[in-house]
């Protein structure tokens, strides 16, 4: 034990002491959002796989717990049992830019978190993400000559950033089965952050881009995408579709519209998989004008939907009702 000592060979230091030192925190900025336990504990989130999606994030990042280093000061925060684990988050742009401060865009442990939520965001990992995001932030600003709260309190400007994030293969969603070269890429982490389409369970971080749509789930993104108010008659349109079906308002809705139909015999087939044709079926008659240029890359035929097609249609839909 005796010869343990320091190695200032790798540390470039006569004593083996460390050039600068590890700053666990810094002077955070007063942003306009403040990301909180909430938002990342898993107590929070019972039996889910991911914690809260900012509908504005720029990042993704992981920290299996809320890495705390406790001590006996008075009054420091130090959480119990299970409080102190994290499931997967985002980073939401409200907590790059101050409440009442322009031309500054906050990055690394400066961002919009508390004490604890700084546990888990601080990390390495993480840091390399908040500052991507700022980056392009910056970047962004000086292309549109805008302020950072200009870019992320409007919707539009917000999509354009994120848009700019996953053209460059940076994911802003938690999925594990969908690569940062996926053609279908931007399309789907774009609509699952606008909670259009996302994972079929909550459970899983799976997208499983391959499978197939069913005509509930269909109608569901289209009522979200497009921003109808719904409707929920007493009395089903169709006997297959009880009034507690989860998606009933939603399939209800584009029927008001005409937007939909039935299998006949009363029957709408919720759980039935859909097909490309019926899909630009449905599109042209919700948005006819953009309905071709929204299928230039699919085809039109009677194959099975797949859930990254279903993504890469409504992204354009959804483009188009932005302007960007």
């Amino acid at each position: 034990m005796r010869d343990l000592k320091p190695r200032g060979d790798l540390t470039w230091t006569a004593d083996g002491i460390a050039l600068e030192p590890y700053i666990r925190e810094a002077r955070r900025g007063v942003a306009l959002t403040t990301i909180r336990h909430e938002d990342v504990g898993e107590i929070f989130f019972p039996g889910e796989a991911r914690a809260k999606c900012f509908n504005d994030s720029v990042g993704i990042g992981q920290y299996h717990y809320l890495d705390l280093h406790g001590n006996e000061e008075i009054g420091h925060v130090s959480l119990p049992g299970r409080n102190v684990y994290a499931l997967p988050f985002s980073l939401p742009a409200g907590a790059l830019v101050p409440v009442n401060v322009d031309g500054l865009i906050l990055s690394a442990k400066s961002i919009g978190t508390t004490h604890i939520t700084n546990a888990a965001y601080r990390m390495h990992p993480v840091e390399w993400a908040i500052g991507e995001a700022s980056g392009y932030l910056a970047a962004l600003c000086v292309w549109t000559n805008a302020q950072p709260r200009d870019i992320v309190t409007k919707e539009s400007a917000t999509r354009k950033l994120q848009g700019l994030l996953t053209r460059n293969g940076i994911p802003i969603f938690w999925f594990d089965d969908v690569a940062h070269d996926d053609p279908d890429f931007e399309a789907i982490q774009l609509l699952a952050v606008a909670g259009i389409v996302r994972s079929e369970n909550k459970d899983s971080l799976h997208f499983c881009p391959e499978g197939t749509v069913s005509r509930a789930v269909v109608a569901a993104a289209l009522v979200k995408l497009l921003g109808f108010e719904k409707v929920s008659p007493a009395v089903p349109s169709f006997a297959d579709l009880p009034t507690h079906h989860w998606a009933y308002t939603s399939i209800e809705t584009l029927v008001s519209k005409q937007i939909v139909s039935g299998t006949g015999n009363r029957r709408f087939a919720p759980d039935q998989p859909i097909t490309r044709q019926q899909l630009f079926f449905l599109v042209s008659k919700a948005v006819p004008a953009v309905s071709d240029r929204t299928f230039s890359t699919t085809p039109k035929d009677r194959q099975l939907l797949r859930r990254r097609e279903l993504s890469r249609v409504l992204y354009g839909v959804f483009r188009a009702k932005l302007g960007i």
